[in-house]
């Protein structure tokens, strides 16, 4: 496994927020990916923030999921906005090239801004980011000549010395040595769900929608403060893309997505 690791020095100013409470379920087989997410919004401390929101993107024919520090409103870092510049551009370039692009736009902007949120809201940057903790985890899926590619890439911020901040992302890749029939990512509450498909005999005998459908309840049963309904869920083949479910505020596409043949 890579890690690539990047540094700035710290000199500028900001506030953020990351909110870490959500679940996103993803599974993949040689056939199809689907991707399961909450819609419960919490504050950077997990208090309820009584709102909804859609945590699965279509950019082009690529799909994006994001967990943990997404987007500040007072600096104008957004991890949406940056993805869709990104990942939409170049369209006739590989899905790996658009993933590294967005890797670049992605550390350049974390750089200054876990240098402003030290600055500004240095109470969030030691309970949230220092210390070695996971920020901001990414999920990006679609299928490219008929294979499915499954991105995966968790963010660690790192302390060289006192004025000096490193960012260091770490793929979690599933591609074309994915290991099993079905291959598995969680990100942020998954507590209940890990391991659950291994230890339940049949658990993805009623297809992949109905496996992620039921890890995502599961989450939302033991961990209800932080994640809740409804789930928006979408499966994705060589033939396009299919909505399973998906809330009615929920942005139309940047692109239609096709409905895959079973």
């Amino acid at each position: 496994m890579r890690t690539l690791l990047f540094c700035v020095c710290a000199s500028m100013l900001l506030h953020a927020s990351s909110a870490r409470a959500t679940t996103i379920v993803v599974a993949r087989t040689a056939n199809e990916i689907v991707i399961g997410a909450d819609s419960k919004v919490t504050d950077t401390y997990g208090n309820d923030l009584n709102k909804r929101a859609c945590k699965i993107r279509q950019i082009g024919d690529l799909f994006i999921a994001i967990e943990g520090l997404e987007i500040d409103r007072q600096t104008g870092f957004s991890v949406p906005e940056i993805a869709n510049k990104a990942l939409a551009s170049k369209a006739s370039a590989s899905t790996s090239y658009k993933v590294s692009m967005l890797m670049g736009f992605l550390v350049s902007g974390l750089l200054t801004e876990l240098s402003h949120l030290k600055t500004h809201e240095p109470q969030t940057y030691f309970k949230k980011i220092e210390g070695g903790q996971l920020f901001l985890r990414i999920v990006i899926a679609g299928f490219e000549n008929g294979r499915p590619l499954l991105f995966v890439r968790s963010f660690r911020a790192l302390q060289y010395n006192p004025g000096q901040i490193g960012v260091a992302v770490i793929p979690d890749d599933c591609l074309d040595d994915c290991k099993g029939a079905v291959a598995t990512r969680f990100l942020g509450e998954s507590d209940a769900i890990e391991g659950l498909p291994d230890e339940t005999p049949d658990f993805w005998k009623a297809g992949l929608s109905d496996g992620v459908r039921r890890l995502v309840e599961t989450e939302i049963a033991a961990r209800s403060e932080y994640v809740g309904p409804p789930i928006d869920i979408v499966r994705i083949n060589a033939n396009g893309a299919q909505w399973i479910q998906k809330k009615s505020e929920c942005a139309e596409s940047t692109s239609p997505a096709k409905s895959p043949k079973p």
